[in-house]
């Protein structure tokens, strides 16, 4: 990635949209950069072998980015995640690399109305996507629209866990349910029509991903395209060997078994896959290769 070339915020254009089944329309929000620190984001896998993949800058972090969804469905729009915000500190900010973050800057910038957003889905409650449900002065930042979050990330929120606290977007959550905008949802659960959450757990309690696009018996043509977003459950392609778990993952055995699950649906029903922090062209779709591991086979042009 060259920062002197690539844009802060881009959207995936509208004729570029992906449409899936059931007309689902999806785009890219490009929404700003972050940078966490290798050992954190790789966790125990070692460093010659991450490196192969993608380099560290001088303070030990490599460059991500905060890809958000903008999804149409029979005239609801989605905005799926919400980027870091701007509520953190400037030494924060400085530590983790953040440049933009804001999503309803991020939108703007693009050329769409945050107030055009019908539903918020947050994959979970940590910083670099639920840091902007609110503004600065902690007022939601998508007045009319319903945020919808797994209960079970609520109420690991709320309590008094000591490995969670200080990390969740407890705050935000609390303003969102007082602003009366807060949907708690409880397993897989349908948004709009052809647009799901799906409860992971792994990354962290109640992580969610999210599935996109109308199950059917297809046409000639094939069956109808679905996509997944992961969330932080993969957030790269760089975390496509299923045993590769973050330190920040807080159930890495259950996120591995999940994670096996999943890229084996996505690989036999050819789903197009979305990652949450990969600065490479969205989405792509999956293969596995002769010696058993899951690998890119195709990338869509765009953003």
């Amino acid at each position: 990635m060259n920062l002197a070339t690539d844009r802060l915020y881009e959207i995936t254009p509208e004729a570029e949209a992906r449409e899936y089944g059931g007309g689902i329309r999806v785009r890219i929000v490009r929404a700003g950069w972050f940078r966490p620190d290798a050992g954190g984001f790789f966790g125990v896998v070692p460093k010659p072998l991450w490196s192969r993949m993608v380099e560290a800058d001088e303070r030990g972090r490599i460059l991500c980015r905060l890809n958000l969804l903008l999804v149409d469905s029979g005239g609801k729009r989605v905005l799926v995640e919400t980027g870091t915000g701007e509520r953190m500190r400037d030494k924060d900010r400085d530590i983790k690399g953040i440049e933009g973050g804001n999503p309803a800057v991020a939108l703007k910038a693009v050329g769409v109305d945050p107030d055009s957003i019908d539903f918020v889905i947050v994959s979970h409650l940590h910083y670099d996507h639920a840091g902007g449900m609110v503004d600065t002065d902690g007022h939601p930042l998508f007045a009319h629209a319903r945020y919808v979050v797994q209960r079970e990330e609520a109420i690991a929120a709320r309590g008094d866990e000591l490995r969670l606290q200080g990390i969740m977007e407890t705050e935000q959550l609390e303003l969102v349910r007082a602003a009366g905008q807060l949907a708690e949802v409880h397993g897989e659960v349908d948004v709009v029509p052809g647009v799901s959450v799906l409860p992971t757990g792994g990354h962290t309690r109640g992580s969610q991903a999210v599935m996109i696009g109308e199950p059917g018996p297809g046409s000639e043509a094939g069956p109808p395209l679905r996509a997944v977003f992961f969330g932080d459950l993969i957030p790269t392609r760089w975390q496509l060997p299923v045993r590769w778990t973050s330190a920040f993952d807080d159930y890495p055995v259950e996120a591995v078994e999940v994670r096996q699950r999943l890229l084996a649906r996505a690989i036999g029903e050819g789903w197009w896959c979305y990652f949450t922090h990969d600065p490479g062209a969205l989405p792509v779709q999956l293969e596995r290769t002769d010696k058993g591991t899951v690998a890119v086979r195709a990338s869509a042009a765009g953003v």
